[in-house]
């Protein structure tokens, strides 16, 4: 009897998760210039992302998609040993003209949150300048195929600080207005999305870090399982976790040193 349970007992840890819970950090970044004139909190060089990249390598972080994370939260396979998750906001030229080929010659992956409205402007407008273009909808559906990049989104046009501030309520909004509004930015947004990608996003990054939580509900009543907020921390992320999953970033500054930026996340 006793060597039974035993046996029962190596069963059952051979057949449990590895894992339960995971350190997951995400780093936000935004434009890359040339430029070193140009750069600052939210522009880097594309010599200084390349760097970034080569350090996380040799320190032996995996770059995850949305999707690797979904299917670890639902018990399917498991994260690499270090994960961290990559990611671009607001969809500048310069990530399909500098980022797109260092995620290839590294063998990375990323997730790019365009403004939708930018993405009409420059389909209307073509300009592919990246030292201030915002991809068009051929670009942005030419990245999303790669392979190397999934699209959160990042609204239609809820870039504004007056009299909205991303996704908060304006002052004297009610409930039913608020939603109402919310909900016709991110149906645009959607329809533009799935158009030029084949999939609506599982994943959500709130404009300027800003949202209520009126946002949370509508966003997961929407089907959104992910949202990126702009809180500095490192996530710890559990199985079985409620949605949607709100990660924390941190921001890649030009002025930041890297060894100290990065030593944040062990």
């Amino acid at each position: 009897m006793f060597a039974l349970s035993l046996l029962l007992a190596g069963c059952c840890r051979a057949s449990a998760p590895a894992e339960e819970e995971v350190r997951l950090p995400l780093v936000m970044y935004h434009h890359i210039l040339a430029d070193k004139a140009g750069c600052g909190d939210y522009v880097i060089t594309p010599e200084m992302l390349e760097g970034d990249l080569i350090y996380l390598r040799d320190r032996g972080y995996t770059a995850v998609g949305v999707e690797d994370v979904l299917r670890w939260l639902d018990g399917e396979g498991e994260l690499p040993a270090k994960p961290i998750m990559l990611t671009f906001d607001d969809g500048h030229e310069s990530f399909a003209h500098y980022v797109l080929p260092l995620l290839e010659k590294y063998d990375m992956k990323a997730v790019q949150a365009p403004v939708c409205a930018w993405a009409d402007k420059y389909t209307e407008s073509p300009d592919d300048d990246p030292a201030y273009a915002y991809m068009s909808w051929p670009r942005i559906a030419e990245i999303a195929a790669s392979g190397r990049v999934e699209i959160a989104n990042h609204s239609y046009d809820m870039h504004l600080t007056e009299p909205r501030y991303g996704l908060k309520k304006k002052k004297g909004e009610d409930e039913a207005a608020y939603e109402a509004a919310l909900t016709a930015d991110l149906e645009k947004a959607e329809a533009k999305l799935a158009a030029a990608c084949g999939y609506v996003p599982s994943v959500y990054a709130y404009p300027f870090g800003a949202y209520c939580p009126e946002a949370k509900r509508v966003l997961a009543g929407r089907g959104y399982r992910m949202v990126f907020t702009c809180v500095e921390r490192v996530n710890v992320i559990k199985r079985g976790a409620a949605e949607p999953l709100e990660l924390g970033r941190f921001n890649r500054a030009y002025r930041l040193d890297r060894e100290k930026f990065f030593s944040a996340f062990e």
